[in-house]
């Protein structure tokens, strides 16, 4: 491997301060970066008291290429020796033994787009004159420039051709101190800065890299690349050890380096916050905010002079996989890429992600422009010689080798897959473990399986040992570590090592796949803070046993992910019922939250049993009558379990109401009627309490529910929907009803009189037109003015309720009443029998004008009648 060269760029300060967008001398280090080398400047250095002169020439010694940029000023005079400046001194040192290669630039006198008089020396200009004059006859090649784009060109060509040309080494890589009995091969894991000296093969990539970050925009950077491409390694090891341990860029040796995940926390801002309490060792989280102020103050306070935080966002897709909210996300991206891409605030970003899942980054414009702008970059395959390096040369720096042929039957075995980097590592790492001395055998590959075996072979030797019951725990376990979204590959999801406290056996399988022999899970921190993971994504693949666990559970898992998706949408969008899935389609995604043991979030709770939410949203006044009717049909589609709507133990579940007792005056009728106190339902009856008593064995067919009145053959209502009101029934139908129930109960459970009707729709005040206070509000009921042209669920009109607090008394449907309608204050006017005649139905029904739908409005109907506007109401006597 060709040795890392350091170059020593000189130059004077106003090539550091011009152009103000990108200055010279950052042009310069982006094209040192770029090639490979580290660069150098005297700016970097801290200054000394003591000799400066040998100082500054120790500091070119020390480099292996000196750069000098040459204006036409001639800098401060080193004050040790004053007869010279700083930049002739360092071309004086780069020019002694052991000589320096020198590259010389100078800027061209016609240069434009910079302020002339701060490259003119008036003071000193004959000694620069003098100066660039003994750089033209020091044999040495000096390339005319005439802007940063020009420079920086300049200097990358002659760096190339500079490493091209030099002797390749052909020593062995250097030993390194490593213990012994431990790999040095990751495994599924990536490259942290442990393995950072056993990083081999990526150095093109992390020189483009350190080069894009040298930038002065660089200051927020997206790395992307197929699952199992590299892209963690190359930051958190080959990055890393270029910034922090090489300072390749300026002043970097003394600044901090942070990984986080998204999913390290419950929302993006807690993860940042995890993040800046481990780096700076803070005895709590901040508290941070998506006005990004906060962050600014964390780092203002903690930073030292010169320090500069790197925070490396590994997995950022998980941003769009955890469960996060979209105002959360969308803040967080705009706050954290914002703060990183001003550089007063110290702090710089480099984020990885997964190729398929730039689409989501789309929609936001802080990431938009980032992928429009240079410092995107994409991290392709490895070619097979990348490969070989960082197959053999882990092994060489810990005194290891491979049987001849071995390590090509591995790049063989590799391919050009994308993402085979993982599965190349996992089986190193189980080679690892089956040496022949200090060897890597040709029949230890075999019996692992190669590259595509290896992890299958181990993680089903490690299951088979297991107990039937903690390999039960398969689906439960793997449910919570993956994501699945339609038409792309499943993906990693974190998980708090909590949520299975409380199953033993998942904790057995979890720390068994996690073990050292395995290491297909990962498990990090402690206690409340313990979280598992899948190793990594190519296991979905790799490993048959799990590949086929997703193949047949992949449906059920998508939608369950898919709802989480849009149950927090629904919520967003103010809860449109529209929105809301089918009833049976939520029912499958229950069936699978079951099935896999996943535990629901309140989100998705909501969006899965929206009754509460439903029933609540119909006490606002300003909802139409469609989506009124609709709420309805959602409530029962995902069933309704408001009291007094359904069945209960297999008997209609009744709502009472009690009615204080009192007198009414019922139009075109001499009388004042006497009432005394009674219970009245709540609402009329429903398609599932008639549906009951139809489906009871000893229901609707049993003679002795017919005594004295006639039976036809049961008739289907115009609308199916469970909870709204039986219409299509006769008076008798409704007697036979009463009197099934009454059995049922042993309660004496009848058809209300009208005048009993009466009262309870008035409330007991004679004054009252309708149920509600107040003149008609065609709002408050289904009536002829809704336009539904059908009947609704009950109860979905609550402002129209008595003042006891009963439903739907104008409206939806006509209710039949016990008495007959023709003087019904004589004593047989009760009497129940099948002699026909016409009996009184009240209340008005969804194809009446508010004249039928007052409190008072008699009406009657023949007692064989049966049509789409008919139903009926209960009553019970109070003992």
């Amino acid at each position: 491997m060709t040795k890392i060269r350091r170059v020593f760029v000189s130059h004077t300060s106003e090539f550091a301060k011009h152009p103000e967008k990108k200055s010279f001398v950052d042009a310069a280090v982006a094209a040192v970066n770029r090639a490979g080398c580290v660069p150098y400047d005297m700016e970097y250095f801290t200054a000394r008291d003591e000799k400066p002169a040998q100082y500054c020439m120790d500091q070119v010694r020390e480099c292996d290429v000196y750069v000098g940029i040459i204006g036409f000023r001639y800098g401060s005079p080193v004050r040790d020796r004053p007869e010279v400046s700083y930049t002739e001194l360092e071309f004086e040192a780069a020019s002694q033994a052991p000589l320096k290669k020198r590259m010389i630039f100078l800027l061209n006198p016609s240069v434009t787009g910079v302020p002339l008089e701060a490259f003119t020396d008036l003071e000193y200009g004959v000694r620069q004159k003098a100066f660039r004059t003994r750089l033209n006859n020091a044999g040495v090649t000096c390339k005319p420039f005439s802007d940063f784009h020009e420079l920086e060109k300049l200097i990358y060509q002659a760096l190339v051709e500079e490493i091209s040309i030099a002797p390749e080494t052909t020593e062995k890589t250097e030993r390194i101190t490593w213990p012994d009995g431990k790999s040095p091969y990751r495994g599924l894991l990536w490259f942290n800065q442990e393995y950072a000296p056993l990083f081999f093969g990526r150095d093109q990539e992390v020189a483009e890299l350190i080069a894009k970050m040298s930038e002065p925009e660089g200051r927020a950077l997206l790395v992307v690349g197929a699952s199992g491409s590299g892209k963690s390694s190359v930051v958190s090891a080959g990055v890393w050890k270029a910034v922090i341990k090489e300072g390749r860029l300026p002043v970097s040796a003394q600044w901090l380096w942070q990984r986080i995940q998204p999913s390290d926390g419950d929302t993006p801002w807690d993860a940042l916050a995890r993040g800046l309490k481990e780096t700076f060792q803070l005895p709590a989280r901040p508290r941070l905010t998506g006005t990004g102020s906060a962050l600014r103050d964390v780092l203002s306070q903690h930073l030292t002079q010169g320090q500069e935080w790197i925070l490396f966002v590994d997995q950022f897709e998980e941003l769009f996989t955890s469960g996060f909210t979209e105002p959360d996300i969308q803040a967080f991206l705009e706050q954290l890429i914002g703060t990183a891409q001003d550089a007063t605030n110290r702090v710089r970003v480099v984020a990885t992600i997964r190729s398929e899942f730039l689409g989501k980054l789309e929609a936001y414009k802080s990431t938009l422009n980032l992928l429009n702008s240079p410092y995107r970059y994409h991290l392709g395959p490895v070619s097979p010689r990348i490969l070989q390096d960082m197959i053999e040369k882990p092994a060489e720096a810990t005194g290891y080798t491979f049987e001849p042929g071995l390590v090509e039957r591995i790049l063989q075995d590799t391919g050009q897959e994308p993402g085979n980097l993982a599965l190349v590592e996992y089986a190193l790492k189980q080679l690892f473990e089956r040496p022949k001395g200090r060897m890597f055998t040709t029949e230890a590959y075999t019996t692992i399986g190669g590259v595509v075996g290896a992890i299958a072979t181990k993680a089903n030797e490690v299951l088979s040992g297991l107990e039937d019951e903690v390999r039960g725990s398969f689906d439960l376990v793997f449910a919570e570590l993956m994501h699945l979204e339609r038409e792309r590959p499943p993906t990693r999801r974190r998980a708090a090592v909590s949520m299975f406290s409380s199953n033993q056996a998942a904790k057995k399988l979890i720390d068994a796949l996690a073990g050292q022999e395995c290491r297909v899970l990962v498990t990090s921190g402690t206690g409340q803070e313990g979280i598992v993971e899948v190793a990594h994504e190519q296991l979905f693949s790799a490993w048959p046993k799990l590949k086929g666990w997703i193949d047949k559970s992949g449906e059920a898992l998508r939608d369950i992910d898919h709802a989480e998706e849009e149950a927090r949408r629904w919520q967003k969008e103010g809860d449109n019922p529209q929105e809301l899935w089918l009833g049976s389609r939520a029912k499958k995604v229950f069936t699978a939250i079951e099935q896999f043991g996943k535990r629901l979030s309140p989100e998705l709770r909501r969006f899965l049993r929206p009754q509460e939410v439903l029933i609540a949203q119909l006490n606002e006044h300003a909802l139409t009558h469609q989506e009124r009717l609709l709420i309805g049909q959602k409530l029962a589609e995902f069933g309704d379990q408001r009291p007094g709507v359904g069945v209960k133990d297999g008997l209609p579940d009744i709502a009472w109401i009690e009615i204080p007792g009192g007198k009414v005056k019922l139009e075109e009728v001499d009388p004042v009627f006497t009432v005394k106190p009674f219970q009245m339902a709540k609402y009329p009856v429903t398609n599932a309490q008639f549906d009951a008593f139809l489906m009871a064995e000893d229901g609707y067919g049993n003679e002795a529910w017919w005594k004295d009145i006639e039976r036809q053959e049961a008739a289907q209502p115009s609308w199916r929907e469970v909870n709204c009101p039986r219409e299509t029934v006769s008076w008798y139908d409704a007697i036979a009803f009463c009197r099934w129930l009454s059995g049922k109960t042993g309660t004496n459970i009848r058809l209300p009189t009208e005048w009993e009707w009466q009262l309870a729709a008035t409330g007991g005040n004679l004054q009252r037109e309708y149920p509600w206070e107040g003149g008609w509000d065609s709002s408050r009921c289904n009536g002829y003015e809704s336009r539904l042209n059908r009947t609704t669920a009950v109860g979905i009109y609550p402002a129209a309720s008595t003042e006891q607090g009963v439903h739907d008394m104008a409206g939806n449907v006509w209710e039949w009443c016990l008495n007959e309608h023709d003087n019904p204050e004589r004593p047989e006017a009760m009497h129940i029998n099948n002699r026909g005649g016409r009996r009184v139905i009240r209340g008005g029904s969804w194809n009446n004008r508010p004249v039928n739908l007052r409190a008072s409005s008699r009406s009657r109907n023949s007692t064989v009648t049966r049509n789409y506007a008919l139903g009926f109401r209960l009553v019970q006597d109070i003992p």
